[in-house]
This record gives structure tokens, sequence and C-alpha cells, in this order.
């Protein structure tokens, strides 16, 4: 399971810099300029730490496949971008081997699976849908 200070450890080696603050429209954003980057990160959106977690992982998901945008950009580049995104978020947080051990050890439900991976469920079972969907990979029976 992925903990805050891994997130951090990545922030640290991604050279990203991240600012904690009321950003007034959105619980979260990434900016690039000159190819750095910075995300800002409104903490009194969030419910819980996990929350916070999943959506710090998508925003570093941004800088690491360098898939930032203009607020102007064309909805279908937008799109790519948080599918892009979110992909690292959840191959970095979420590995599916990692997923698929959880599961043999009789984890099935996305709430125990959210328990247990101490992320939201909405992340995992999106995670599940990347890596049925697009992956087309199976989680076998032990």
């Amino acid at each position: 399971m992925v903990q805050l200070s891994q997130l951090y450890g990545e922030l640290r080696k991604q050279d990203i810099h991240l600012y904690l603050r009321d950003i007034g429209f959105s619980q979260a954003a990434t900016i690039e300029y000159q190819q750095k980057y910075a995300i800002f990160l409104d903490p009194a959106c969030f419910s819980s730490l996990r929350n916070m977690k999943a959506v710090l992982a998508h925003e570093i998901g941004h800088c690491a496949t360098g898939c930032t945008h203009r607020m102007s950009s064309p909805i279908d580049l937008v799109e790519r971008h948080e599918y892009k995104a979110e992909r690292w978020a959840i191959e970095s947080c979420l590995p599916f081997d990692n997923l698929q051990q959880a599961m043999r050890e009789g984890f099935r439900e996305p709430w125990q699976l959210a328990e247990y991976f101490e992320m939201p469920e909405d992340f995992i079972c999106r995670a599940i849908a990347y890596y049925t969907g697009p992956r087309a990979l199976h989680f076998n029976e032990a």
C-alpha cells in the first residue's frame, strides 16, 4: 500500500513543488512552467487522507507523464492527459500484482480492498476497471 511519505518521496525525486492552500476552483491543480512542475492541493477539500492520497497521486501522474494542458485545451486532449495521469497513479499506487495478491488473501470486495490499501473505494474500482479493461488482465483465483 502506498503511504503519504512515499508520495512525498516521489515529489522530491521528480523535483515537484507542493503547495497546500485554498485554490478556489478545485481540490487540486498542477502547473508546468519551463519543464518545472508545481502541485496545488487544497487540504480542506478532502474528507479523508485516503482521498487526498489518491488525488495527489493523480496530480503527480500529470508531472511524471508530462501531461499538462491549458485550461482552454480541446476536451479530447484534456481527456487523454487525465487518462495518462490516472494510469500512472493506478500503476504506481496499486500495482496489478499487489491487487491480485490481496484478492488471493481474501480481500475481494472494493470496500475491503480500499481498507487493505488505505485508498478510496472509487480509486480501487477505477484500478480494477483499468486492469480488466484496457490492460485486459485477469484476477485469477489462488
